[in-house]
This record gives C-alpha cells, structure tokens and sequence, in this order.
C-alpha cells in the first residue's frame, strides 16, 4: 500500500488554511498524550495504520488501515445537524440525506438500487444524532471502484426526484407514528419536549410535532443549497484502501465543492438551564404499567469528569436494577446512562412499573449506596456480568454491597468490552473515528479511552455520583395508566435526589 506525506505536514497545512470566521475542525487535540508514550498499547498498534490528507477545498480526510476483511466503508461526515434545522422543519436534514441516496443527475434510482443490489453493498443515510450525520457506502472492495461514482454523484448531485420524495416522507411519519405508539418511545419524547425547549436538540430527525408535513421538496433543495458546504464536510474511509488512490478519487469529487467556512450556530451546555420537574402523562393503553425516565445535565466528552461519570453510572445501573427490580419487584428493568453529545445529558429509566409510586425513593436508595462509596458486590462478576439468577430469592440474598474501590476491576473490564465490540466491523470503526471527531477534536481519542478509564478511583466514582447525582436538577417524566399516576407524590420526585 502507498501512504502519502507524513499526516503531521498535511494537518498543519489544513489547520493553516482555515479561515478565522469559521470553526476549524480539530483533529490532533490528543497529540501531546500520544508524543508522551505513556498510552496503552492497543493504542501505540492502532495509530500508526491511520493516514490523514486534505483535499484542495480543506476537506480533511481520515483513513484508517483494516485488513482483517475486504469491506470498504467510506463515511461522508456533516458537522453540526440539528442546529442548523428549525423547529419547524425538524426532519429536514433527515430527509435531505434520504433524498441524496434516491437518484442522482447521473444516476436514476433505479440505477442505483439495481446496483447496490448485485454488489451486495449500501449507500446509507446516517441522521440519529444531533451533532452530526453523514452519508455512507459500505463496499466489498471488488465493486468499490464500480460503485463509488454512484456515490459521489448523489451526494455531490442529487436528483431530488420528485417521484420519490412523497414515499420518503411517508416513511419518516410512518417511522415518528410507530415510535409515538410505543409507550418509552413516548416518555422519552415527552420528557425532551420539556428538557430540550428552546435549545437546538429540540429539532429532533424524528420530526416534532407536524414538522413532517411542513417539509416540502423546495425545503429541502434550499436546505442542501444553504447547509452544504466543503467546510462542513470531512470524510472517514476503514478498509484495506489504497490511500493515495482513495484521496486522488475523492479530490477529484468532493475536493470540487467551493471552499466554505464552516460556522455552527450555538449548543449551549444544559449545566444550569435545567428546572426540576415530574411531568405527568397519562396513558390510558398501558394497562397496569408506567415507564420513567429523568435527564438531567451532565459534563461532555472532553470534561474531565467524562471517563469518572460513564464509570459511576455503569455502577449505578447494576445497583439500581438489584434495588429496583431484583429486591423489590417494583420494574422489569431499570437503568443510568450518559449521553455524551455536545450539550451532554444523563438518564435514569425505570422500564415497565406496575407500582410508579414506590419508584423514586427506590432511586434515592440506589444513588445513596454509591455515594457512600459502595457497590455490587459478593459475586460481582456473576451478578453484574448479565445479571444471572435475577428474580430468583438466591441472588437477592447472595447480592451484597461491598466497597466500590474492590468492584472497579470488574467494572472497568467489562465497559470496554463492550465499548470495544465497535472494533468488530469496519463500519462500526468508522463511527468510532467520526465520533471522536466530532466530540473530542481527534481521530484517535477513542483509542485512549481505555487510559481514562483505566484511571478512574473509586474516589472519582463517588466524587461524579455525588456532584451529579445529588442536588442536580432533574426533569421526570412518568407515563402509563392514569389510575397508577393518581398514586405518584409530586415530592418525591421533585425532592433532593440521592438524600
């Protein structure tokens, strides 16, 4: 394989070239943690098989050598997302990207489906976050070349074919319909309609309210016109590619676009914008069950209380399913998690309840045992490992709390495998590279997450637990049979977390 200059050279130059009106996209913030050495050694194997070139508008790309397969994935990334999308027309940029992989000015849709079908490949949109999508081809790399024009055109020329943009539209109320139909769906859209009022991330992909049928063809061409742009654009490639000839490609197509700037509106942090409050919603088809779930501000991927938090909040997922469920028979599953976008939130969920009113001092005493310094313990392994025996009388009394410094091995261990399962695809990998990006500023930073982790305390824990967890405003939503809500007390809810 030919590699091009050293990447050190064409990054600089990049960064040179950015004009001061707009946002330069930082892809090296890691770079004196990496020139220290002191990283993990799946790290120092991985990085070297990255190439990095610029095409002649500044388009930055990112290329990460993997031969363990011959599927090529190429991943066309836009900045930004929600925030450029009105309320009211929440959904466009979905729909733009769907539209962009339905014909192109070179190639009917019928083209493209008949050739994506005998190549066994994909020309995906990619829209379900808000800080950034993407257009992807997944190739197996003997169609590569066949079916990369298909994919430059649609992005670079789309048809907007008018045939197919009723169908598209149809699909996405379809899709907003089901998900209003399903009772979490619902709570969780209920409890962002208070949480993300006037902040960007109200203009969810899904559609808000009549937002769908707001949209019309001339949006969404007006839409792609404004939005756009090379300065919004980077492009992540994960394959056994040849780089030089990968880059000569793409600069001949995307390196076309005018140079732009790229200037992203603002996304405020939630840190103090957010107002305690139970939301009510009564459900009258969810018969005898109700769903939970409260969000609440939380630091972002480059805080340093990031790695602690994600940490903290795998503990207290176990702790509260054993409190919630396994003890106490109150839900059939509950859970905490960090939602690590640009304005970073977090979650607690209790699914399927048939007794909401016992619900939250059951959180108050799960978030107590970790900001005591304690955690799962007797069997963690077993215990937190797929939670075996749940329900059964022998693990309620076999489950222990022990001192949380004892669990962390296990803890620590088992979030990154899971978070390393990203590496079993090329795909998977490109996300991983394109989400560093975008909230870390470098293309190798979820390489170094196993460092941060690594050096999580059992102090940090409780420290994160403590200043997020206790006296952090929290939005609630309940959801489910009016009956179970007459019994719900508001201060409870409303009341100090954790205490």
């Amino acid at each position: 394989m030919k590699h091009l200059v050293a990447p050190a050279l064409l990054l600089v130059a990049f960064l040179c070239a950015q004009s001061l009106a707009g946002q330069a996209l930082e892809l090296t913030r890691d770079q004196p943690v990496i020139d220290s050495g002191s990283i993990n050694a799946f790290a120092k194997e991985n990085i070297p098989t990255f190439t990095v070139a610029t095409l002649r508008n500044g388009i930055p790309v990112v290329m990460k050598r993997a031969t363990a397969n011959r599927i090529l994935t190429l991943r066309v990334m836009l900045r930004g997302h929600v925030a450029f999308t009105p309320v009211e027309k929440a959904g466009l940029e979905a729909a733009m990207l769907t539209m962009m992989a339905r014909g192109s000015a070179r190639y009917t849709y019928a083209d493209v489906q008949r050739a994506l079908f005998e190549d066994s490949a994909s020309i995906s949109p990619r829209y379900q976050s808000f800080d950034g999508s993407s257009l992807d081809l997944v190739a197996i790399d003997t169609y590569f070349d066949e079916l990369f024009p298909l994919f430059a055109d649609a992005f670079l020329h789309p048809s907007w074919n008018p045939e197919e943009f009723p169908q598209v539209m149809r699909d996405f109320k379809l899709m907003k319909q089901q998900s209003e139909n399903d009772p979490y769906s619902l709570t969780v859209q209920r409890l962002h309609e208070s949480l993300f009022a006037g902040h960007p991330y109200a203009a969810s992909w899904e559609g808000v309210g009549k937002s769908l049928d707001a949209i019309t063809l001339d949006d969404v061409k007006s839409y792609y016109a404004r939005t756009v742009g090379s300065g919004r654009l980077f492009i992540v490639a994960v394959g056994d590619f040849d780089t030089s000839k990968l880059v000569a490609r793409l600069d001949a197509t995307f390196g076309t676009m005018p140079r732009t700037t790229y200037t992203r509106p603002p996304v405020p942090s939630f840190v103090g914008k957010v107002k305690p409050d139970l939301l009510l919603v009564p459900y009258p088809q969810s018969e005898g069950l109700a769903y939970a779930r409260g969000d609440f501000a939380m630091p972002g991927p480059r805080d340093p209380d990031y790695a602690a938090s994600l940490v903290a909040f795998d503990l207290l997922s176990d702790v509260l399913f054993e409190i919630v469920r396994t003890r106490n028979g109150a839900a059939y599953d509950a859970s905490a998690g960090v939602h690590g976008f640009d304005a970073s939130y977090g979650d607690i969920t209790v699914f399927k309840s048939s007794v909401p009113g016992t619900l939250k001092p059951l959180i108050d005493q799960s978030i107590a045992v970790l900001t005591s310094g304690r955690s799962l313990g007797g069997n963690v392994s077993a215990s937190a490992a797929g939670k075996s025996g749940i329900g059964t009388v022998q693990a309620a009394a076999a489950s222990s709390f022990v001192p949380i410094a004892d669990a962390l091995p296990f803890y620590k261990t088992k979030y990154l495998a899971e978070f390393y399962s990203g590496e079993q695809t090329n795909t998977s990998i490109a996300a991983q590279v394109a989400w560093s990006i975008i909230y870390d500023g470098d293309y190798r930073d979820y390489l170094l997450l196993m460092d941060r982790i690594q050096a999580v305390s059992a102090d940090d824990v409780i420290r994160v637990a403590r200043k997020y967890l206790v006296d952090n405003p929290t939005v609630w939503t309940v959801l489910g049979d009016p009956a179970l809500l007459a019994g719900i007390k508001r201060a409870d809810f409303l009341g100090s977390t954790g205490n």
